[in-house]
């Protein structure tokens, strides 16, 4: 059976309210090392220093997020001098987009 595409899957999220601020704190810090930063039609490419240990935490809370609030869509792009992170959700995901991610509305 195919997996669903981000694109069709329902926009909710199941973390509570206490576990919800945690994960907004934790991307909230995250994105605050961004050297730079694109917004796209559906999302936005965040642009981090290229060290293993970030790269491993953003793809650890990548991964976490995934699986609370599976209609983003996380691509990670790593090289010797750079991470790349790119987020996209489907458009009735913006409020929750611009929380995490900054993007605006």
């Amino acid at each position: 059976m195919a997996e669903k595409s981000w694109r069709d899957v329902p926009v909710a999220c199941t973390l509570d309210g206490p576990a919800l601020g945690e994960r907004t704190a934790q991307w909230q810090r995250v994105t605050a090392r961004a050297t730079d930063r694109r917004d796209t039609a559906d999302g936005v490419v965040l642009a981090f220093p290229g060290t293993p240990e970030l790269a491993a935490e953003v793809a650890a809370l990548a991964a976490a997020e995934k699986d609370c609030c599976a209609f983003f869509d996380f691509t990670l792009h790593l090289t010797p001098a750079a991470l790349e992170l790119t987020v996209r959700a489907p458009g009735t995901a913006a409020a929750l987009l611009a929380d995490l991610f900054g993007v605006p509305v």
